[in-house]
Formats: structure tokens, sequence, C-alpha cells
């Protein structure tokens, strides 16, 4: 109980912290996000769910059972799932948005559950494609082109 107070306490903190440094830049409407947009909103969602977490910790409706121990398969899938994330964001200048997110999600469906390959290729080229879609097309963000030009 105690743990889950002091967590809420620090990821109020924390959404208090970011709404207030965010509070320096223009905001903009819901149809014209501008700058503050996106990190305030999270910092309010953060300050929800913290609150929610700490009324539960303190009413004593959380959970009374030990702590799972994750299994050698489980920190490896853990640790090629970091790496992996790290790597996207090393290739992503070099080898463009779209050839990096097909790679990433690749990677990921493979190394979290691995899932037949036909599955995994086309799960990976309609989440690259349509993140491409809603980013660069419908909401104007400039991405990387890398190899591909794109």
């Amino acid at each position: 109980m105690r743990s889950n107070i002091a967590v809420a306490a620090v990821l109020l903190a924390l959404a208090g912290y970011i709404f207030l440094a965010a509070g320096t830049l223009p905001f903009g409407t819901m149809r014209v996000p501008q700058t503050a947009f996106f990190p305030r909103t999270l910092a309010v969602l953060l300050g929800i769910m913290s609150l929610i977490l700490l009324a539960r910790a303190l009413a004593g409706r959380e959970a009374l059972r030990g702590g799972e121990k994750i299994e050698t398969q489980g920190w490896i899938r853990i640790a090629v799932t970091l790496m992996t994330l790290a790597g996207f964001a090393l290739a992503l200048e070099r080898l463009g948005f779209l050839l990096t997110t097909f790679l990433l999600m690749i990677s990921l469906l493979r190394a979290i559950e691995a899932q037949k390959w036909r599955k995994v290729v086309v799960v990976a080229l309609a989440t690259a494609l349509i993140s491409y879609a809603i980013f660069s097309l419908l909401l104007g963000v400039p991405l990387p082109a890398g190899l591909l030009g794109i």
C-alpha cells in the first residue's frame, strides 16, 4: 500500500511539473494545437491516473499479492524490445520512417510473441503505412525520407 502511495505521489508531482513547464509554450486550440497541447494534455491524463491510483491505495483496494518473478525468457524479450527501440531511434534518419517502422514492427512481433511470418509482414506493413498516412499526409508532420525517399 505504501509503495502505491509513493508511486502515485511521484507521478502526480511529475504531472504537475510537466504541466507547469509547458505553461510557457503556446497551447493553441483543439482544431489547431500548438506546442504545449500534447505535453499539457498528457500531464492532465497522468495526473488523473495518479489520483485514481492514490485513491485506490488509500481505500485499501489494491491487490495483496506477491511480486511475480520474470523468467529468463521474459528478461530476454524485454532486452530485445529495448534494443529494438534504441535501434529504431538510431536508424530513423538514415533509413527513413516507413522502412524503420516496418523493421521495428517485424522485430517486435517476432521478439515479443513469435507470430507466423505472413501475419508479421502484413501487420508491420499495415502499421508503417497507416502511421505514415496519419502523421505525414493527415497531420502534415515532416518525417525522415531515408533510403526510400518517401
